[in-house]
């Protein structure tokens, strides 16, 4: 039999742990999610931005607008969908009888 590796998984969305953390017990799950929320922030400066510069007329490309703008709304409906599913998770453990 070949041996086979088990790598660790990669959090989704490009989200990579604090330089020097121990990815078995370093970045906690709260950190994660606090980097999460600040890419998505970064996302939404970001397409305020470039509407803000398309609307002025400082640039004409419409096509990287929409992009910037996109990829925020991507990103919030992500962090959205991530969230419900988080309370739905904290409902159902309330529910559980003790």
């Amino acid at each position: 039999m070949s041996d086979f590796r088990i790598l660790p998984a990669k959090p989704p969305g490009g989200i990579v742990p604090k330089a020097g953390a121990d990815p078995v017990g370093g970045a906690g799950f709260g950190d994660l999610l606090r980097q999460a929320v600040g890419q998505v922030n970064q996302l939404q400066q970001a397409a305020d931005t470039a509407t803000q510069e398309f609307s002025v007329g400082r640039t004409q490309d419409v096509a990287s607008t929409l992009i910037a703008i996109e990829k925020a709304n991507l990103g919030f409906q992500l962090t959205l969908q991530i969230r419900n599913k988080l309370l739905e998770a904290y409902q159902e453990i309330m529910r559980t009888p003790v």
